[in-house]
């Protein structure tokens, strides 16, 4: 029993992780469309976009971490 229960509790975790990963690679997402449309140039979006797929690294690590 005990288990299962730390089964659905690593599940649960991660799923909050998930979410809240997807949730920050929108707002990222949005904030990266905003800049371009505010005129930023590619440099200046160098970092913003390192973060970006920061954050698709994890997020891929724990999905595959998952599987």
């Amino acid at each position: 029993m005990t288990t299962l229960v730390d089964y659905q509790s690593a599940r649960r975790n991660r799923q909050y992780e998930v979410e809240s990963l997807l949730g920050e690679l929108d707002e990222r997402r949005r904030k990266l469309y905003s800049l371009k449309a505010g005129g930023a140039r590619p440099a200046g979006l160098r970092d913003q976009k390192s973060d970006y797929h920061a954050i698709l690294q994890r997020l891929s690590n724990v999905v595959g971490a998952a599987a």
